[in-house]
């Protein structure tokens, strides 16, 4: 029976099998251009436990399974890289790759997809040029092959909730919930607004996302929360466009400290950092942050070019407005102490 995975799923075993082909894993620029004088050479990949050797002296991967070790060539690794991405390139959402199947079971894989508590989407074992060491290294991967990828989910857990700044009666409140239609949130705040009042941070009630906000800084929960609130105010929600609004409209904040605070936020995110888990304040994908181009190309970001990655998150995420649905987001509602707050659910996008 042929397994099906979505896009991300399989551009993560491309990535796997391209990096074992090539032997080599390109840095990206801060525009996601490809460095043709930085790379980090290949001597390995880990899947599922199982660590994959690059020997390239034979021109194989040689890996152990069961006390057992098999030999399969570069070639075939190139020739089922090439295959694979072409079916990622030209499907949609969900889906199988019965001619990949049998090099996935050679390779003695149950499953394309990491264990759940493996830290990372990928294991490498590389030569280390800066200091000649050989780590094995953990890689967080995003695809650009159809569409481009999500940095933060929304979920139960990124709601941010504001308060009024004054009172509504229960008339006014039923007027504003009811308005309906495209851009829905933005007529309702700006009703809200016509009123002379106006929402302000009030709490994230996911108590867990809070404090890993508060790892980074103590008022980045009200940071990020008014910053995404402007957002419904700026055409395309980049977020460096965003923050520069929202700095204009608050001449009390210091600018290098707010694009500092926002830009580590957005690296805590890639490498590691999710909403509804206790974050250490350590990357989780401690080599670096690996991304699958629409072109083919894969290229990193790795922990020494933090900068250069810090720059790239800034440049090219989105806030984006996710279906406000499953969680009552953009209606005012009343708390359990009885006190009008308004829930907004962030997501971040490429």
């Amino acid at each position: 029976m042929t397994k099906r995975y979505n896009k991300g799923e399989w551009s993560e075993f491309y990535a796997f099998l391209e990096i074992l082909s090539t032997g080599k894993l390109y840095a990206a620029d801060e525009n996601m251009n490809k460095i043709a004088t930085v790379y980090y050479t290949i001597l390995s990949a880990v899947k599922n436990d199982i660590e994959y050797n690059r020997i390239d002296t034979g021109g194989i991967i040689t890996f152990e399974h069961e006390g057992k070790v098999t030999n399969i060539s570069i070639e075939d690794f190139k020739n089922m890289s090439h295959q694979l991405f072409q079916v990622i390139k030209s499907s949609n959402a969900t889906f199988s790759v019965p001619e990949i199947e049998p090099f996935i079971e050679k390779l003695h894989l149950t499953t394309i997809k990491e264990r759940s508590d493996s830290k990372g989407d990928i294991k490498l074992k590389i030569h280390d040029n800066f200091t000649g060491f050989e780590p094995t290294l953990s890689f967080s991967i995003k695809s650009y092959v159809g569409s481009n990828p999500t940095l933060l989910n929304a979920s139960r857990g990124t709601i941010l909730r504001y308060k009024l700044t004054g009172n509504l009666s229960d008339s006014e409140i039923n007027d504003i919930n009811n308005i309906e239609g495209k851009g829905k949130v933005i007529k309702r705040i700006e009703e809200i607004r016509s009123k002379g009042l106006n929402l302000i941070y009030k709490d994230i009630p996911a108590t867990i996302f809070k404090e890993n906000l508060q790892m980074i800084d103590y008022r980045l929960p009200e940071i990020i929360s008014e910053i995404f609130l402007e957002s419904y105010f700026v055409r395309g929600k980049r977020i460096s466009e965003v923050v520069q609004s929202y700095l204009e409209k608050n001449p009390h904040e210091n600018d290098r400290i707010i694009k500092y605070k926002v830009r580590e936020f957005l690296v805590a995110i890639a490498l590691g950092m999710v909403p509804l888990t206790e974050w250490s304040g350590l990357d989780e994908a401690n080599g670096g942050y690996i991304v699958v181009k629409d072109t083919a190309e894969v290229l990193c970001y790795h922990v020494y070019e933090r900068n250069r990655l810090k720059e790239y998150l800034y440049t090219h995420t989105k806030f984006d407005t996710p279906s406000t649905g499953r969680t009552n987001a953009g209606q005012l509602l009343t708390d359990a102490n009885g006190e009008i707050v308004f829930n907004l659910t962030m997501q971040i996008r490429f």
